[in-house]
């Protein structure tokens, strides 16, 4: 009598592991450099004991792998992230020459907390964007541009031995700047949008220009607020000024 079998073919497919690095860092002279993919890299950079450590967080990886990298005698740093929401943290590093971060389109976030640098630039494109610098950073020279988006910008404890200006292009956009010196011009473009800009117990020691754009902007002044040149606000004339003195 025939029996019916049943006959199970198993199919076995090889497949190729590839080690996935979402930042790469390259080292020429004392300029280090640390790129990201177009995925939502999280990088963290901070001073170490022999030098600057990348770390990545949240599974981001450095090199293909989830270790650290160490890089002595580091100098000058450039940061390049590519599109989507990434993470970014500089904590308490001191740098003798030019600090660059590039982030690309992507609602990301940038903090500096303790750093010390030259010529300091910070472009992080279209999206809803938070830039934070705390803990008593000093530069030479800042700019910030957070593109279009709702974006914040928060400068606290900062000094700054230069030129300040900061542009946060169209979108519902945030500017507050607390016990902040900043020895030379202060240039702030808030561009379209309801527009909002603090200044809380600021110095500024020379030519201070504020402009909203269009859109219903306000300006609001907290404890001392000292202009050391020449104050011109465009863009808030049917707007609201409200000062709070000592």
């Amino acid at each position: 009598m025939a029996t019916d079998r049943a006959i199970l073919i198993v199919f076995t497919f090889a497949t190729a592991s590839l080690a996935r690095a979402d930042v790469i860092t390259s080292f020429s002279g004392s300029t280090l450099v640390v790129i990201g993919d177009d995925t939502a890299d999280a990088v963290q950079i901070q001073s170490a004991s022999d030098g600057v450590s990348v770390v990545g967080v949240d599974g981001t990886l450095v090199d293909g792998s989830s270790a650290s990298v160490t890089l002595p005698a580091v100098q000058r740093l450039t940061v390049k992230l590519g599109r989507g929401a990434d993470r970014l943290t500089i904590r308490h590093l001191d740098l003798a020459r030019k600090l660059d971060v590039h982030a690309g389109s992507g609602n990301d976030r940038v903090v500096l907390n303790g750093v010390r640098a030259g010529w300091t630039h910070i472009v992080t494109n279209d999206g809803n964007d938070r830039v934070s610098i705390e803990e008593s950073s000093r530069f030479t020279r800042l700019a910030v541009d957070t593109g279009d988006g709702d974006d914040l910008v928060l400068l606290d404890t900062v000094r700054i031995s230069s030129d300040l200006d900061v542009v946060t292009r169209e979108g519902d956009d945030d500017v507050d700047v607390v016990a902040t010196d900043v020895g030379d011009d202060v240039d702030v473009e808030l561009g379209d949008g309801d527009d909002e800009v603090v200044l809380t117990d600021v110095a500024f020691h020379d030519d201070t220009d504020l402009d909203g754009g269009s859109g219903d902007d306000e300006a609001f002044f907290f404890g001392c607020v000292w202009i050391g040149g020449d104050m011109d606000a465009g863009g808030f004339g049917d707007d609201g000024w409200w000062w709070f003195g000592l």
